[in-house]
């Protein structure tokens, strides 16, 4: 059965005003750095200043703007309380400053909002609404997750343990699927866009450079334009005018197991993680196979990956042992665990 996830305690639900120093002091002890599940995106805003929440609140008046809690490429995000439900949310803003070069930069903000408000998954971050202000601004609501990122929990604990990565990655496997079977790639996995909630709950957050690919998509981005973080973009997504698929998500999610078994990302001729942290070798596998450069030799659906995660739980204990090469097969289960 596959290792739960920590469930930290219950946050408060209630509004923040009396209350927000005392869920900061619950995260600090956690370790956790408060983030929300909105991530900025990957392509900087330059020069642009968020607006305040101040200037914000009088504009999207149904929303209270709290606070301001994260900005860069794909604008700022706010926590917010949506009065009419009695909820927190996050609201994200598209920055007012896009230059000519980014002609495409708001199709692809509302293109999130359509993507994501289809989905219905508990592993992917739920989209509210989405709308204009009366000043031209874009903004999407979303979930409110309190809690952390990936990103932050190893920058904390260096690397996980190998229980926590294959949670992790088991749930952003299933997600990814969910979000494959429904002819949509996320183009930029990677740890700061998997949220931890404060539940122990894994969402996969910012699908901004997501793409449908379907018969007949031409999609919002231009083929000679790389999207994502180069560290997890695959082979295929630099060669122009070559399409990508889903197996582009495949090979960043190789390159974030190893970063999470690792604590580093793999870069040039690289040590497997049984070398460098002394795990299971079936791991070091899994990730070659992941990051085949010909996408034809990679796994092709993330269920096909997920089943040899959960190989290793139901057959904990191996040995590290000498790596396997590039290309080798690994042994399939069955059908796949549950988190």
């Amino acid at each position: 059965m596959m290792a739960a996830l920590p469930r930290p305690a219950m946050p408060d639900r209630s509004p923040p005003d009396d209350s927000h120093d005392m869920r900061q002091r619950h995260l600090d002890s956690l370790g956790f750095a408060p983030t929300i599940a909105a991530g900025a995106g990957s392509k900087p805003a330059r020069g642009w200043q968020p607006p305040t929440p101040e200037a914000l609140q009088a504009q999207i008046p149904q929303h209270r703007f709290l606070e301001l809690v994260g900005r860069g490429g794909m604008g700022a995000v706010y926590k917010c309380w949506q009065t009419s439900l009695d909820r927190h949310v996050a609201v994200k803003i598209l920055p007012l400053d896009v230059g000519d070069e980014d002609a495409q930069f708001s199709a692809r903000f509302k293109q999130e909002a359509r993507t994501m408000a289809k989905f219905q998954h508990p592993g992917i971050v739920t989209v509210y609404d989405a709308g204009e202000t009366r000043g031209g601004l874009l903004y999407i609501v979303m979930e409110f997750v309190e809690g952390t990122d990936i990103a932050q929990v190893l920058k904390l604990q260096g690397r996980l343990s190998a229980d926590f990565a294959v949670a992790i990655t088991a749930h952003v496997c299933d997600a990814l699927q969910y979000a494959h079977s429904r002819g949509v790639i996320h183009r930029d996995i990677k740890p700061a866009n998997i949220m931890l909630n404060l539940e122990g709950e894994v969402k996969v957050a910012d699908f901004g450079l997501a793409k449908e690919n379907a018969p007949g998509q031409s999609g919002l981005t231009r083929t000679n334009l790389v999207m994502g973080t180069p560290d997890y973009v695959a082979p295929e997504a630099l060669i122009a005018g070559l399409e990508v698929d889903h197996r582009a998500d495949i090979y960043a999610i190789g390159v974030m197991l190893f970063n999470l078994l690792t604590g580093e990302v793999p870069r040039g001729r690289f040590k497997l993680p049984s070398e460098k942290a002394g795990s299971d070798p079936r791991f070091d596998a899994i990730i070659l196979k992941a990051m085949e450069q010909e996408r034809d030799a990679r796994y092709q659906s993330t269920l096909d990956l997920r089943r040899d995660l959960d190989e290793i739980l139901a057959t904990p204990g191996v040995r590290p042992g000498p790596s396997p090469a590039a290309g080798s097969p690994v042994r399939k289960s069955a059908t796949p665990g549950t988190v």
